[in-house]
């Protein structure tokens, strides 16, 4: 696989685009059939927020939904993210010819470089074992610069799957389009740092927090569960940019409080989760979230914030076939897009730090160039432990956009999978417990000193 060495951004300092939303339209839209789109709809005015979201709806799609969505600041922005949404999960439900048909033990022993099943976050199927033969293809290892067989189920996304898969579920976790090859790796490798953010900030500052809070029911589980709640601090509002205040001013005006928390883990990416919560009727949801990832803080916390308004957008027209009445249960990998009619005003996404961090206090990395961004998010991967990064390219043919799945191995995803936490996640938890332990021992030890001496 060969990259370009510099693809400069059409917009200089920004997102990771070469070329502008009106072109990337323009030279999709002739094929829109051919990926399975039937009509694309300005789907803005069903709320009040009035942050730009578009719908590109596939009715004959091989997904567990056939509506995609985007939003952006305009209009073009918002319908071209749509249909590339589209383009990507078209691409990942293709069939793949296999480069080998065997197990993972087979390969190994003949000496073939070839991904370790057992290195994904992810409980193997019941019916699998390293012993079975499944199918595998061709990807590329960005860190090692070399080729790797990974396992096709793996590769692509397939809710029906022609053989025994070696995972219990399939995501699209790291499947990402863009223009060109060096994009869509770039949109990929942020979607799985994101959601490997997002896993650790909410095991630590949301449930491990939650839990010192209702286990101790005392002065110091309260500040136990604050502190740790404080890991994740919210971001100080005032210090947002300009970009990032046109989305917030959206959802002041409609009289909606919105909360932005900085997730960004050690790996260094600035990530971000807002959060707003509102209640509207007991059939819709109370709260809605969206994510944002990316080396430039600034394009991190926009996407975050705008992906609130497509959230709640689409929540509003339920036409996706993954949204659920407020309170029915869903199974485990749907968690993370399940209606719930309850909001705990005292949960961490929601509630407002005691010490909020400014924007400009978060590592941020911006360029100019895509590539840059790429050895940016490569470099911040291998130095955190993560030592592959293979690239599977799932292009559709006689289209112009390019569509990838990005594996990291090591990379945690349980928020939106709930299939498995990893050792990184288990780490940070030990952690975080190892800390308050330590700090609740010494306050014993300052108490009892006290008591010793007043006695």
């Amino acid at each position: 696989m060969k990259l370009r060495q510099s693809v400069p951004k059409i917009t200089g300092n920004g997102p990771h685009r070469e070329y502008t939303s009106e072109t990337t339209y323009r030279r999709i839209a002739p094929h829109l059939r051919r990926v399975g789109v039937t009509r694309v709809a300005n789907i803005t005015g069903l709320d009040r927020v009035g942050i730009p979201v578009y719908n590109a709806i596939s009715p004959r799609s091989f997904d567990i939904i056939s509506v995609y969505n985007g939003k952006g600041a305009t209009e073009i922005d918002a319908k071209t993210s749509a249909v590339m949404e589209a383009v990507e999960r078209f691409a990942a439900g293709l069939p793949m010819r296999p480069v080998a048909v065997a197990s993972y033990t087979e390969l190994e022993a003949s000496g073939r470089r070839v991904l370790d099943p057992r290195s994904c976050n992810f409980e193997f199927h019941r019916a699998y074992t390293l012993d079975t033969p499944i199918c595998w293809v061709e990807g590329f290892d960005l860190l090692n610069e070399c080729a790797v067989l990974v396992p096709q189920f793996l590769a692509g996304y397939y809710l029906n799957f022609h053989e025994v898969p070696c995972y219990p579920v399939s995501t699209t976790n790291g499947i990402a389009s863009g223009n060109s090859l060096e994009e869509a790796i770039c949109h990929a490798l942020c979607e799985v740092i994101e959601r490997d953010d997002w896993t650790m900030a909410d095991l630590v500052s949301n449930r491990l927090a939650g839990f010192a809070a209702q286990e101790d029911g005392t002065p110091i589980g309260a500040a136990i569960s604050a502190w740790a709640q404080d890991l994740h601090p919210s971001v100080d509002p005032d210090s947002l940019p300009e970009r990032a205040q046109f989305f917030m001013d959206k959802f002041h005006a409609a009289e909606i409080d919105i909360e932005v928390k900085n997730i960004t883990s050690a790996t260094g990416i600035p990530s971000f989760q807002a959060v707003v919560s509102e209640f509207i009727s007991d059939s819709f949801s109370r709260s809605h979230h969206g994510i944002g990832t990316h080396p430039d803080a600034e394009v991190a916390v926009v996407r975050a914030i705008a992906e609130v308004a497509q959230s709640r957008v689409v929540d509003i027209q339920a036409m996706r076939e993954d949204i659920t009445a407020a309170g029915e249960p869903v199974e485990k990998a749907l968690y993370h897009v399940r209606r719930s009619n309850r909001a705990n005003p005292d949960a961490w996404a929601i509630k407002p730090s005691s010490r909020p961090v400014r924007l400009q206090d978060v590592p941020t990395h911006p360029s100019s160039d895509v590539m840059d961004d790429v050895r940016t998010l490569l470099d911040r991967l291998r130095a955190r432990g993560l030592d592959q990064a293979i690239v599977v390219d799932l292009s559709p043919p006689a289209v112009p956009a390019t569509v990838v799945r990005v594996i990291v191995p090591g990379a945690e995803s349980w928020t939106v999978d709930r299939n498995k936490i990893g050792p990184r996640a288990r780490e940070a938890w030990d952690g975080t417990l190892n800390t308050i332990r330590s700090a609740y021992a010494k306050r014993q030890q300052r108490t009892t000193g006290e008591q010793e001496s007043n006695a």
